[in-house]
């Protein structure tokens, strides 16, 4: 027997020794890991100091009832803010009624200096136009012939790594690097080392400082000027400049050919008419393609560090498979722990931690009116940590994900739903997956510091320092 999504003994399917003593493990308690979380805001905090929390962290700015209530509505300056956490009202937004709500305004200000008017923040005809054209890069079959670029920007990465094996290292940059490294060469057959410093330097830059969300994103309409809204209009302009800088690069290599790359399939859509539009996808494509990518498997590797039975259990899977850039792709399918260590760190430190959306007309949620013009926050992170649906929703256990359904619909939310779910969703976990069990199947990880590595909600889930990790080879850390 077992209890919903946790694990026990008859959660797995294939008694390997591996899963021989995770379940031993289990039961002694021993291989229990509970990331730290920052607070949870108090419950009787106004809508203004909700929206005033979300620039410096949005895992500290939801009160602790939304684990309780369906929706949580607020007043801010004599709007609505209404606080949805539980599945059913979130089914209810995204999708059974997703035609009564718009993406917010105040978060396509927030994206558009890097997005501008890409399928990230795109509605209607537009957005549709730019699903059609991109939906062909990411079948599962299209994702199997990116699987060889994938390993083979890993195994180099993982010769830089073991050259200086035992020396402190900065893993987020390190990441950053290779899923820049992975998007440009299995998405635009280009190599990312002409610009992956500048995008990661121009993009720490707004994450940090104008890519929060201010009170007066959500307050102000669109046409008053604010001094952050310069500010963001001036970095639009380096922005774009560099990612022109990367298209005509592209260009320069010679590729051309509808079926060679997604860039292909975009050139042959936009004509000379639409190059802002080409030139907004790869910006976004580049930009969510490794940054959401870079940051899972940042999370995988500050949870792994704690967690030496899980490396150990990934690291036994991963030892009698193939992952050679030729058979990638057909041993995918046999890395199931390797994915449910991914499934399990996008449950506790998602990178899009939150969602949401503007009423446009009246309407009941959960029994509840909700008022034309109501701003509406979906903490997905919330969903994912309440007790109701999930046992022990604090532990880092990827068992809970071997060998039983899958979590019910509108409880795990890592990529959205409904709509505008992300279309890069597969490509994604399979990126991470394949990087998670190469990087575990030659090193073992381990952190350096007793300082609480904490997830900070912005733009993304990123960590509140960045810590030096150490690796060691295998054979070596198998002895220790």
């Amino acid at each position: 027997m077992r209890s919903r999504y946790g694990v026990t003994e008859g959660a797995f399917v294939t008694r390997t020794a591996w899963a021989e003593d995770l379940i031993a493990l289990k039961s002694s308690g021993e291989a229990e890991i509970v990331p730290p979380m920052p607070p949870m805001a108090p419950d009787d905090d106004s809508g203004w100091q909700v929206l005033s929390a979300l620039r410096r962290n949005a895992y500290s700015a939801f009160p602790r009832r939304c684990l309780d209530e369906p929706i949580v509505k607020l007043q801010v300056l004599g709007r609505h803010l209404v606080l949805a956490s539980s599945p059913e009202a979130i089914r209810h937004v995204l999708m059974t009624h997703a035609e009564h709500y718009a993406r917010l305004p105040f978060g396509r200000r927030v994206l558009r200096p890097i997005a501008g008017q890409g399928i990230l923040v795109s509605e209607g005809e537009a957005w549709r136009r730019q699903r059609r054209v991109m939906a062909p890069a990411f079948t599962p079959r299209s994702i199997a012939l990116m699987a060889p670029n994938m390993v083979r920007c890993t195994e180099r990465a993982c010769d830089r790594w073991r050259q200086s094996c035992g020396t402190e290292k900065d893993m987020l940059r390190e990441l950053q690097d290779l899923s820049l490294e992975i998007a440009a060469t299995t998405m635009f057959s280009m190599e990312a080392s002409t610009f992956a410093s500048g995008m990661r330097t121009m993009m720490s830059e707004y994450v940090e400082t104008m890519g929060r969300l201010f009170p007066v994103d959500a307050l102000l309409p669109d046409g008053i000027p604010t001094l952050l809204r310069v500010r963001r209009i001036l970095f639009r302009r380096r922005w774009t400049k560099l990612v022109h800088a990367i298209v005509d690069e592209r260009r320069a290599t010679g590729h051309t050919g509808v079926a060679r790359d997604l860039f292909g399939l975009l050139s042959a859509v936009y004509g000379p008419g639409d190059e802002h539009l080409l030139v907004d996808e790869v910006s976004t494509l580049l930009v969510a393609g490794h940054e959401t990518t870079a940051l899972t498997l940042f999370w995988i590797c500050a949870l792994l560090a704690k967690a030496p039975q899980w490396q150990a259990a990934l690291a036994a899977e991963a030892s009698g498979l193939d992952l050679s850039p030729e058979q990638a792709a057909t041993n995918l399918p046999k890395l199931v722990l390797a994915r449910a260590v991914v499934h399990e760190a996008l449950r506790l430190r998602p990178p899009a931690f939150m969602t949401g959306r503007l009423a446009r007309q009246t309407h009941e949620i959960c029994g509840s009116r909700i008022a034309t013009g109501a701003i509406i926050l979906i903490p997905l992170w919330l969903l994912h940590r309440n007790v109701r649906w999930w046992t022990e929703p604090m532990v880092f256990n990827p068992g809970r994900f071997l060998g039983v359904a899958e979590p019910e619909r509108f409880t795990y939310l890592p990529f959205g739903a409904g709509p505008h779910v992300c279309i890069g969703a597969q490509l994604a976990l399979s990126v991470a997956t394949l990087v998670t069990a190469r990087l575990v199947q030659k090193f073992s990880i381990a952190i350096r510091g007793d300082r609480a590595v904490l997830p900070v909600g912005t733009l993304s889930t990123r960590p509140d320092h960045a810590p030096t990790f150490v690796l060691r080879p295998r054979e070596e850390g198998s002895r220790q």
